[in-house]
C-alpha cells in the first residue's frame, strides 16, 4: 500500500472481502472470510486512514486493531467506529472471530445529519469503543442483516432508497447508543476528567502538528501545562509517553512516504522536518531496526 489514505472506491474495488455494496455509498462485509494474507503485517505494512466512516461489530471470538496507536481488543458484543480522523494498523483476527463491518462513503456520511454530528463532536465525545448489551447487539445485528438483504435485491424499484433508509436507521440506532453512554453519569473524579481531556487534546494536536513539531515542550505549551504534567496525563491514559506517541506518528508517516516509488530519503526527511538526512536515518533505524534505504528496498521486494 503506497499511501495511508484509502478511498471508499479502493475498498469497493478490493478483492479482500466478499462484500455486498451499494457501490457509490455503502459497503458491508463479514470478517470471518478474511484470509491471513489480508491481515496487515505490523512489521512492514504502513498504517492506513480510510477516507470513509466505518463501524465494526464483533459477534464472536476476538480481533485487535490499533487506532491512533492505541490497541483495541474487540470480543463478543463489542463495537468500534472509525472515521478519517483515525490512523489504523496492526489488525489481527483470531481464527474463530466473526464480525461485520459496514463502511459509508464520505458523501453518504455528510448527507446524514446524525453522522455529521458524531464527527463534529469527535473532540468532545471521542470514545470509539463500545461494549454492547445483548439487546443492543441484537438490534444492530438485525439492522445489518436487513441492509444485507436489501443490498441483494437489485431488482427492487427503489433499491438505492431503501438501502440508504435502512443504513440511516442503523446509524441513528448506533448514535443513540453512543449518546446514551456519553450521558450516563459516572463516578470519575475531576482529576480523571481533566486527565482524559488533556489526552484527547494532545492526540488531536499531535495529529495536526506531528510533522513539524517533534518536541514534547511544544505540545505542553499549547495545552497550558508543563512537559512533566503532560507526560503523567498521557502515560496514565495510554500507557505511552508523549515522545513515544510522537515517534509512532513520525515512523508511520515515514513508512508511508518511503513506499512511494519516486520518493527520495532526503525528500522524506525534509517533509518530516528533520534537520538533515542523517538525523532522519538514525531516528528511523532506532525505531524500526532498518535504515530508510533498507525499508524502501524491502518494500520493492514485497510488492
Amino acid at each position: 500500500m503506497d499511501t495511508r489514505e484509502i478511498s471508499f472506491e479502493d475498498i469497493i474495488k478490493s478483492n479482500f472481502y466478499p462484500a455486498a455494496s451499494l457501490a457509490e455509498d455503502i459497503n458491508i462485509f463479514d470478517v470471518e472470510h478474511l484470509e491471513p494474507k489480508h491481515i496487515l503485517n505490523p512489521e512492514f505494512s504502513p498504517p492506513i486512514r480510510i477516507n470513509a466512516h466505518a463501524i465494526i461489530l464483533c459477534k464472536y471470538g476476538e480481533l485487535s486493531i490499533s487506532v491512533n496507536y492505541t490497541t483495541y481488543r474487540l470480543n463478543k458484543g463489542s463495537a468500534l467506529r472509525l472515521s478519517n480522523f483515525h490512523t489504523v494498523d496492526n489488525i489481527r483476527v483470531n481464527n474463530n472471530c466473526e464480525a461485520t463491518v459496514i463502511v459509508f462513503s464520505q458523501n453518504f456520511t455528510m448527507s446524514m445529519p446524525v453522522i455529521k454530528k458524531m464527527i463534529k463532536n469527535h473532540k468532545s465525545s471521542p470514545e470509539i469503543y463500545l461494549k454492547l448489551g445483548n439487546d443492543e447487539m441484537r438490534t444492530l445485528t438485525d439492522f445489518l442483516q436487513r441492509i444485507k438483504n436489501y443490498l441483494k435485491r437489485t431488482d427492487h424499484a427503489f433499491h438505492s432508497y431503501i438501502v440508504k433508509n435502512e443504513a440511516s436507521n442503523f446509524c441513528m440506532e448506533f448514535a443513540n447508543i453512543t449518546l446514551q453512554r456519553a450521558n450516563t453519569p459516572n463516578k470519575r473524579t475531576d482529576k480523571e476528567c481533566r486527565r482524559d481531556e488533556i489526552f484527547r487534546d494532545f492526540m488531536q494536536l499531535l495529529m495536526n502538528n506531528f510533522k513539524e513539531q517533534h518536541e514534547v515542550a511544544y505540545y505542553a505549551n499549547e495545552l497550558h501545562t508543563t512537559p512533566g504534567n503532560l507526560s503523567q496525563y498521557v502515560i496514565s491514559v495510554s500507557g505511552k509517553s508523549p515522545i513515544q506517541h510522537i515517534g509512532n506518528m513520525l515512523v508511520a508517516e515515514a513508512k508511508t512516504l518511503l513506499r512511494k516509488p519516486n520518493a527520495t530519503i532526503k525528500q522524506v526527511a525534509d517533509e518530516l522536518y528533520f534537520g538533515n538526512q542523517s538525523s532522519f536515518g538514525k531516528f528511523f533505524k532506532k525505531h524500526t531496526g532498518m535504515t530508510p534505504v533498507e525499508y524502501k528496498n524491502k518494500g520493492k521486494g514485497e510488492k
